[in-house]
C-alpha cells in the first residue's frame, strides 16, 4: 500500500516505542489522539458496542447492570447483529433488550416496538438468545445478559 499519509512507514520499530507521539496515537500537528471507540472489555460492531456479561442476573437486574454502564439490554437492529451476538455470545443464554407485560406486544428497553425481525419463542415476558435464536422467560430467571450502546467514535 502506497500511501503518503502513512506516518510510521519511515520509522524504525526501536523508535515507535520510544516516540510519545507515535505510542499514543498522535500523529499530526496539533496531535490528534484517537482513543477507542468502545470501553474495555466490549467489542465494538456496526457502530455500537457491545459488552457479553460472565455473571447471571435476572432480567430487571441485568438491565440495571446495563444503565449504569450508560447502556440498556442489547437492541437488535438487523440480522448482521443478530447473527454476530449469536456467534460472540457462546454456548450460555444471554437476556436482550426485549420485553413484554402480559398481552402487549414485545418492546425494546428504549420503548420501540419489536419489528419481528426474529422469532422469540416461549411464553415469558423477557427475551433471551440461545443457541437456535431468540427464547422466552420469565424475568427473575438468572441468565449472562449482552448490553449495548453507540460507539464513541467521532470522525
Amino acid at each position: 500500500m502506497n500511501d503518503s499519509n502513512n506516518v510510521e512507514k519511515d520509522i524504525a520499530p526501536s523508535k515507535l516505542l520510544a516516540n510519545p507521539a507515535i505510542r499514543t496515537n498522535c500523529h499530526q500537528e496539533p496531535p490528534v489522539c484517537l482513543q477507542a471507540a468502545c470501553p474495555e472489555s466490549w467489542i465494538g460492531f456496526q457502530r455500537k458496542c457491545f459488552y457479553f456479561s460472565d455473571d447471571t442476573k435476572n432480567w430487571t437486574s441485568s438491565q440495571r447492570f446495563c444503565d449504569s454502564q450508560d447502556a440498556n439490554l442489547a437492541l437488535v437492529e438487523n440480522f448482521q447483529e443478530l447473527n454476530f451476538l449469536l456467534r460472540y455470545k457462546g454456548p450460555s443464554d444471554h437476556w436482550i433488550g426485549l420485553s413484554r407485560e402480559q398481552d402487549q406486544p414485545w418492546k425494546w428497553t428504549n420503548g420501540t416496538e419489536w419489528t419481528r425481525l426474529f422469532p422469540i419463542m416461549g411464553g415469558g415476558e423477557c427475551a433471551y438468545l440461545n443457541d437456535k435464536g431468540a427464547s422466552s422467560a420469565r424475568y427473575y430467571t438468572e441468565r449472562k445478559w449482552i448490553c449495548s450502546k453507540p460507539d464513541t467514535y467521532v470522525q
